[in-house]
């Protein structure tokens, strides 16, 4: 998964990026990016610790080394989620939901970001609404009142992501759509959201074929 990756468009090189997020946690204060981001300094270990759906991330700080709380290692795309949340501003969540299409240049990408986010969470469960609750309860999921079933996840502290469905009947096929807090565009950039809400979905299959 490292090199040039696409990304709905966007060019992503995955170690550049990689890099550039670890140099940028360097300059930060890891006490303060604790505060800011709902995480936990721990200075003796000097890891920050940070909450993330069923696991728990330790970042080495210096350096931006990421592993799983039993020492597993990270797929270099979170990595750099991870990171580019943490090293970003401190932002308060404004309660108000947009789509992915009212992010900064998301216009130009929303067909792509549709067909690998929105496409395959509908064809999980546009049959199934009750599956996505199922689904997401282990990730920490909460049921919100939205279209015929949706979920409030939070990938990070203080990023919530919903992800609704509406079933259809037997002249309109099922549908879905996937919402980012107003804010958004403060916290992370637009292919940070294409890519994280790409994870979400498959978590949430992951989990549904566990629980078959």
């Amino acid at each position: 998964m490292k090199g040039d990756v696409v990304c709905l468009g966007f060019p992503y090189n995955l170690d550049v990026t990689l890099d550039l997020a670890r140099k940028e946690l360097e300059h930060g204060d890891p006490r303060e990016i604790a505060v800011n981001k709902g995480a936990t300094w721990d200075k003796e270990k000097k890891v920050l610790i940070l909450s993330s759906l069923s696991e728990v991330f330790h970042i080495s700080c210096p350096g931006g080394a990421i592993s799983t709380s039993d020492g597993s290692s990270v797929d270099p795309r979170v990595q750099v989620l991870i990171l580019h949340y943490l090293v970003g501003p401190a932002v308060a969540l404004k309660g108000e939901w947009i789509s992915f299409k009212e992010l900064p240049g998301g216009r130009l990408y929303q067909q792509p970001f549709y067909g690998r986010a929105v496409l395959p969470l509908v064809r999980t469960f546009g049959q199934d609404p009750a599956g996505l609750l199922q689904a997401a309860r282990p990730l920490g999921g909460r049921p919100v009142n939205l279209g015929d079933a949706a979920v409030e996840l939070y990938p990070f502290p203080y990023l919530p992501v919903r992800l609704a469905l509406w079933s259809g009947d037997d002249e309109i096929p099922p549908s879905g759509t996937i919402l980012f807090d107003a804010s958004a565009a403060a916290i992370l950039a637009t292919e940070d959201y294409a890519v994280l809400a790409e994870y979400l979905v498959k978590r949430l299959k992951s989990q549904a074929r566990e629980s078959k």
